[in-house]
């Protein structure tokens, strides 16, 4: 026997769930999630207009501080679109040609003295200058900033959770951002 329900996310709660376990017991739930046309994710020109807000006249995590507090008012599913963006873009840099111009520590072989954590810290530094000169960079390795970071970035969004539900967020993102994850960039 099936039966249908039809709820929204919003009105979900522990006693509707303990309800369905109590009348239900052992079943199985198909799960299927339809977002309202006027409900868009984040797109990438939002993205950007949130890495627009780092303001490097201050010091410090205060460089994130409004762009933290700017997606810690967007709907929470943006918080998780804005981690996988974010991860997408570091992916996209991780190649040998971006890594051979990272700076004093750049990859040269397997034998050299390469950091994959640093190199790993200058893609957040291209994400974090901004989507014109992230382009320029990921069209152009030999743009790459030389021996620059910014680990910061990989904290707004975890921020941003924090500051809504003054909760630790636990999230994979889409793509692996650790160095050497895009096979394809390392090829030989």
């Amino acid at each position: 026997m099936i039966q249908q329900y039809q709820v929204s996310v919003d009105s979900l709660s522990d006693n509707f769930l303990a309800n369905l376990q109590e009348h239900f017991p052992h079943a199985q739930l198909e799960i299927k999630v339809k977002t309202p046309k006027s409900f868009d994710g984040l797109s990438d020109t939002a993205f950007w207009d949130i890495i627009s807000l780092l303001d490097w006249t201050n010091v410090d995590t205060a460089v994130m501080s409004k762009a933290i507090n700017t997606l810690a008012a967007k709907p929470m599913r943006h918080i998780y679109e804005f981690q996988d963006i974010l991860s997408k873009k570091l992916f996209a840099l991780d190649t040998i040609n971006h890594a051979k111009n990272s700076g004093e520590n750049a990859w040269i072989s397997k034998d050299s003295d390469f950091s994959v954590d640093e190199f790993l810290y200058a893609r957040c530094c291209v994400v974090a200058n901004g989507q014109s000169f992230y382009n320029k960079v990921l069209k152009n390795p030999e743009l790459m900033p030389q021996d620059m970071a910014f680990e910061e970035i990989l904290t707004l969004a975890h921020c941003a959770y924090q500051v809504k539900t003054n909760k630790n967020f636990r999230y994979l993102p889409t793509f692996n951002i650790e160095t050497f994850a895009n096979k394809k960039g390392w090829a030989a």
